[in-house]
């Protein structure tokens, strides 16, 4: 192996979003060793860099936001960036407003970052900055949303994959035709909402772009996670590894299982492909 990616809550995380001794000093040996070391995790670049500053100069890459950004870390040099035009993501949220004011929303932009009410609950991490009545308020002044996050107070996340795309569809097409020519998708996050962005970006994409950029092939790769937005990674690294803990979809698509995020899984793994070259 030449890189390893792995998510983070659920999988390289502890319970308690922390980094236990053993993975850390699993992810420090594959460094060592020569291996490039990659967060991929659906959090956007402000909610990883603390983390990877923490991990010392084991971590040598981000595939973020679902792989809406690339970069090296901690020092966050940005290798590729997908963003969507701020009107499309306006033009979802009073859409989705309009059809049930259940949903709530987070968007980021190129102006700041806004969260509503019951965001925050829904992610491991601390937000840097309080809820607004209403996220639409990072778009003022923005011309590129980064990242729009969609949640409901009464349907879990698995649901909303079933529910929001038949409620986009009628989004007018000439709005959604600069979205790579794809068109929306909507994707789970990892915690307990979804994101809505241009559709072919997700963490498979942004693992084969930083490989494509580092010279590192597919069969060289070993990927971890345990929720639906590391399926593409999981299938297309050389080696997929679900955790004991995910879903039971994610176990079958994966390679290997290992064990559960709370008995230190990612770095059995390491372990073993450390001694057996």
């Amino acid at each position: 192996m030449r890189l390893l990616a792995t998510d983070l809550d659920g999988t390289l995380l502890q319970p308690d979003g922390t980094v236990s001794h053993r993975n850390a000093e699993a992810l420090q040996a594959a460094r060592a060793a020569g291996w490039f070391v990659v967060i991929a995790t659906g959090r956007p670049p402000f909610m990883v860099t603390e983390l990877a500053t923490s991990l010392g100069d084991s971590v040598t890459h981000g595939v973020m936001a679902n792989g809406s950004v690339v970069a090296t870390l901690p020092d966050l040099t940005v290798i590729r960036s997908v963003q969507f035009d701020i009107e499309v993501a306006v033009a979802v949220v009073r859409r989705l407003r309009a059809i049930d004011p259940g949903f709530g929303f987070a968007l980021a932009t190129n102006a700041g970052f806004a969260h509503e009410p019951g965001f925050a609950e829904r992610l491991p991490a601390p937000q840097q900055v309080p809820a607004s009545p209403d996220a639409l308020v990072s778009a003022k002044g923005a011309t590129e949303a980064i990242k729009l996050m969609v949640f409901h107070h009464a349907h879990r996340a698995h649901e909303l994959l079933t529910v929001l795309p038949p409620l986009l569809a009628p989004l007018p097409a000439p709005l959604l035709a600069p979205l790579l020519g794809e068109g929306l998708s909507v994707t789970h996050m990892g915690a307990d909402c979804v994101e809505v962005g241009p559709a072919g970006t997700d963490k498979g994409t942004g693992l084969r772009h930083l490989c494509e950029v580092l010279g590192v092939a597919a069969a060289d790769v070993v990927a971890f996670g345990d929720e639906f937005n590391d399926h593409e990674m999981l299938r297309w690294a050389g080696l997929g590894v679900a955790m004991a803990n995910a879903n039971e979809t994610t176990r079958s698509i994966a390679d290997e299982v290992t064990a559960a995020n709370i008995d230190d899984g990612v770095a059995l793994v390491i372990e073993r492909l450390l001694r057996t070259g």
